[in-house]
Order: structure tokens, then sequence, then C-alpha cells
């Protein structure tokens, strides 16, 4: 059976790269699980990939679900935009996208768009920027980074992968270059539990970093939200949903809650 976000994929790039898979269908893509229930992706942060994406899911029947407008004035800012739709089977299809994933910096996503994503027969993220999507506040997250981290070169793995034991073993190789704690650790003869606590406290530090920014961006979305529910958005068809929600988003939903228009900000994403 065909997937339907990998013909997304193709079918938003038809006219020029525009849209990257990510999250879990991306995780898909280098067969690390089997399915995934959603769609995510990676935009142009430009008008005219909005427009390309509302085009291939107005012609689908798709609706709007809670989130900002589809619209690079609130995607710029860190926002993510949502819709759905029912395929021939009376399936749900779940689109989500962005312009601005969480921990991934400019530079890096303007060499994947000068690149057109993976090489492969679809456009998708590359690992390195996969892994540090998937640094959320979720745990089930992170088994996944560490299976993903098994596709990199070594020095990879060492930066990324949640596994002690891989820790350990990596560590040891002659010239390993890695200055994250638990690589230091185990380079200086820790115990396998030293490792693993290590690892423990980085993953707790990236939860709570993520925790905070989702917080944050439900605090600014409540009266968004609250509006978006009482005037029906959902429920209404796409192009008209769209004009709604612009004109709700532009009295009710900040912009850049977190001050992610700034360039700096931008550029400080890509040395972490």
């Amino acid at each position: 059976m065909a997937n339907v976000y990998f013909e997304l994929t193709k079918e938003f790039n038809a006219r020029g790269t525009i849209a990257l898979l990510a999250a879990g269908q991306a995780v898909v893509y280098y067969r690390i699980a089997m399915m995934s229930k959603d769609g995510d992706w990676v935009l142009r942060e430009t008008r005219e990939a909005c427009a390309r994406v509302l085009e291939v899911l107005g012609a689908r029947g798709a609706r709007y679900r809670f989130g900002s407008p589809l619209d690079v004035r609130w995607l710029r800012g860190g926002w993510s935009s949502h819709l759905e739709f029912r395929d021939e089977e009376g399936r749900r299809v779940r689109c989500d996208f962005l312009t601005r994933p969480p921990r991934v910096g400019a530079a890096a996503l303007d060499r994947l768009f000068a690149a057109g994503g993976d090489a492969g027969p679809l456009r998708v993220v590359d690992l390195d920027s996969l892994i540090r999507m998937k640094q959320t506040q979720r745990a089930k997250d992170y088994p996944v980074i560490a299976e993903l981290a098994r596709l990199l070169l070594e020095d990879g793995e060492l930066r990324y992968t949640t596994d002690p034991d891989r820790i350990i073993a990596l560590a040891a190789r002659p010239g390993a270059s890695c200055d994250r704690p638990a690589a230091r650790i185990a380079r200086a003869g820790g115990t396998r539990e030293d490792v693993a606590v290590a690892v423990a406290r980085e993953t707790l530090a990236l939860q709570e970093e993520d925790r905070r920014r989702v917080e944050a961006y439900e605090a600014a979305s409540a009266a968004f939200l609250a509006e978006f529910r009482r005037r029906g958005i959902a429920q209404m068809p796409l192009g008209e949903a769209h004009g709604a929600l612009v004109d709700l988003a532009g009295s009710v939903l900040p912009a850049d809650p977190l001050g992610m228009t700034g360039e700096g900000t931008r550029r400080d994403a890509d040395a972490r």
C-alpha cells in the first residue's frame, strides 16, 4: 500500500523543492519505524511554498485543525500549521507544517533546501536535523534517537546516541572527538552507571527545554484557541477557513512569542 505522506511530499515538490518530510514519517523513510500516524514537513519559508501546499491540500478537501495559519508571518515565529483530510477509504490524514523546526539552525536549513533534502527518491530532512527535532519532551523519542544515530558515522553517533554501551564503545576509539559529558566520562574510565546517569541528565535537560518552549506557545495561543473553536473554523472549507484564520491570528495570535525572527536567534541553534 502506498504511503500517502510520501506521495504528498512528491506532489508538494513537483514544481521545485519546497517541503522536506520530517518527524515520524522521516523515521519511517530511514527504516527505523514501520509506520507513523501523521505527516510533518519543514517548508521553505516563502509565500509561494504556503500557497502550493494550500493548493494541493485544498484539492483533497482538507480542513484546518487548530494551529497557526499557513502563512509566513506566523511560521517564521516558530508556529506550526495543522490540516487534515480523509482519503478515499475514509482514513484521516493529518498534515503538519513548520518553517523553523526547534533546535535546527538557519544555516542547516539553508543547506537542506539548497541540496533538496536527502538525495534519495523523496525530499527528507537529513539525519542530523531529524535527531535534533526529536530531542523533545517526550520520553519515547530518545530510543528513536539512539537508532537514528546508528545510521551516522561514528563521531556523529557518539554526539547523539542515548545508548550508554555505544557511548562507551565509541569513546574508546583512538581519535574519538566529542565534548559531550557522557563521552568525557566514558573516556576517563567511568562506569556504565556513570555514563547512563550523564545521559539521563542530558535527556532531562533537553526535555525541560522543550517543555518550556511548548508551554510558551500554549500560553501565547490560549485566546486564539478559544476563538478558533467559537468561530467553527475547523468546519469551514479550506479557502474560507484560511481567510478567517489569518484574520483571527492577526488580532489575537502573537507572531513571534519567542523572538525567533531575529537572524542572530536563528543562527544560535547552529552552534548547538
